[in-house]
């Protein structure tokens, strides 16, 4: 029996690809399946958060594996801090209609 890839974040079936979490350059064993639009949302703000910390590429490969460990956990802060306002947002949402 085959498994169903479901978005970790919306449930979705649609395009669901697996995101490394801590970046697949620096944590490759710890990915995630999220849709395709929840992969480019988390995307973009690891990539902004990366342009805040003073221009680092969070996602780039670098050799100082200490320099690693520390854009994997940027990379997953991101993560878990975009995941509370996605749920934040679903409920204002579903306030708002009942």
């Amino acid at each position: 029996m085959a498994l169903m890839k479901l978005c970790a974040i919306c449930g979705s079936t649609d395009r669901v690809q697996g995101h490394h979490l801590g970046g697949r350059n620096h944590a490759r064993f710890f990915a995630i399946p999220l849709c395709l639009s929840h992969h480019k949302r988390v995307t973009i703000a690891i990539q902004q958060m990366g342009q805040q910390a003073g221009g680092i590429d969070l996602m780039k490969y670098t050799s100082n594996s200490a320099e690693r460990a520390k854009r994997a956990r940027l990379a997953t802060y991101v993560f878990l801090w975009l995941l509370d306002e996605i749920v934040s947002e679903t409920q204002q949402s579903e306030v708002k209609e009942s």
